[in-house]
């Protein structure tokens, strides 16, 4: 999902945020999840009474397993970038589940590059002065071919690279 919007506390800033497309929420998640493990430990109960406890055991540790498997795949497709484009300066602000990153770049000289991967898909650079970053990567092909215009008509009006020379 692309965001765009202006700073209202600084002129002449904008503000880009690309967020991951989770289908569902994590308050969703946990209630799912909290649904399937009443179930399972309602089915392992009959056996329970009957004294087969070997039973609610293992279906704790199914239960264990699949909280673990969720929350794996839920937090491995959160990510957000969000691109703050002032006078000078372009940052890029990555945060995900793990971690945070946080790289600068000179708006006048920065490029936004579309290229496109072994297999047709493509993706979106930054480069200036040798360095190179991806953005995006955590979104469907749309929406970074989306960010990517969004990004380029941002910087169009900033950037010191004249209309023949833009890729």
């Amino acid at each position: 999902m692309i965001e765009v919007g202006q700073d209202s506390l600084q002129s002449g800033v904008s503000r880009i945020q690309a967020r991951s497309n989770l289908s569902i929420s994590l308050d969703r998640l946990s209630v799912i999840f909290l649904g399937l493990s009443a179930v399972t430990l309602l089915v392992a109960l009959g056996p329970l009474i009957f004294g087969l406890w070997v039973i609610m055991a293992i279906a704790i540790v199914h239960l264990l397993i699949v909280g673990w498997c969720f929350r794996l795949a839920w937090r491995g497709n959160w990510a957000r970038e969000e691109l703050v484009i002032g006078p000078e300066e372009l940052t890029v602000e990555r945060f995900t589940a793990k971690a945070r990153s946080v790289s600068r770049w000179p708006v006048a000289w920065v490029r936004v590059h579309v290229e496109s991967g072994r297999l047709g898909e493509q993706f979106v650079y930054l480069s200036c002065k040798g360095r190179r970053q991806q953005l995006g990567s955590f979104l469907p092909v749309p929406e970074r071919l989306e960010l990517a215009q969004v990004l380029s008509d941002r910087l169009r009006c900033r950037s010191a690279w004249s209309e023949t020379h833009q890729a």
